[in-house]
């Protein structure tokens, strides 16, 4: 393996959870706080954030992958025209 191979599998080891708890962790704590100020006992509001998590991811995804509909071989999103 070449060391610029090696170099970004690390970094991105390294960034990823970081990255992940920086787009994740505001959902968590936005849908937990939201569910638990509407009344909701603490596991329910902690459940509901945890599915808003989940949903959020999802969406990350389907954007990191361009599709519109979510589905592996779909066409990405691109203008019409000639």
């Amino acid at each position: 393996m070449s060391d610029k191979l090696v170099a970004g599998l690390v970094t991105a080891a390294a960034v990823g959870p970081i990255c992940a708890v920086c787009f994740l962790g505001p959902t968590f704590v936005f849908s937990w706080v939201s569910g638990f100020f509407a009344g909701l006992s603490p596991v329910i509001a902690t459940g509901l954030a945890i599915i808003a998590v989940i949903l959020v991811y999802g969406l990350l995804r389907r954007r990191k992958a361009g599709t519109t509909d979510g589905r592996p071989g779909a066409a990405p999103c691109a203008p019409e025209g000639p």
